[in-house]
């Protein structure tokens, strides 16, 4: 029988954390967030030069959603208005009938 250490030494790699983890930028705030925050700055600060607008946006993205993102389990911006509000996508999201589809 041969040992795990030898067999992991010779035969395996590692593997970043960042895979199963998002990607965090000042611990704060996913990449998600920041992509967001950028095209409000780009949408409402240079198209339309609303900063009204475009700061109150950016408190809700960058202040308000990652704080209700670390309460609430992962997904909820999208799983609330559709079991909320009864919304359906056609396809393979929400099939017809009880059918059932292999992976």
């Amino acid at each position: 029988m041969r040992k795990l250490d030898i067999l992991k030494s010779q035969h395996s790699r590692t593997i970043s954390q960042t895979i199963h983890s998002p990607i965090m930028v000042f611990d704060y705030w996913e990449l998600t967030d920041v992509f967001a925050a950028l095209a409000v700055i780009f949408i409402f600060g240079v198209l339309f030069y609303s900063w009204g607008t475009m700061l109150g946006l950016l408190a809700i993205v960058l202040g308000i959603g990652p704080a209700i993102k670390r309460r609430y389990p992962r997904g909820i911006f999208m799983h609330w208005p559709f079991s909320h509000w009864h919304m359906r996508l056609p396809g393979l999201v929400n099939s017809k009938g009880a059918r059932r589809f292999s992976d």
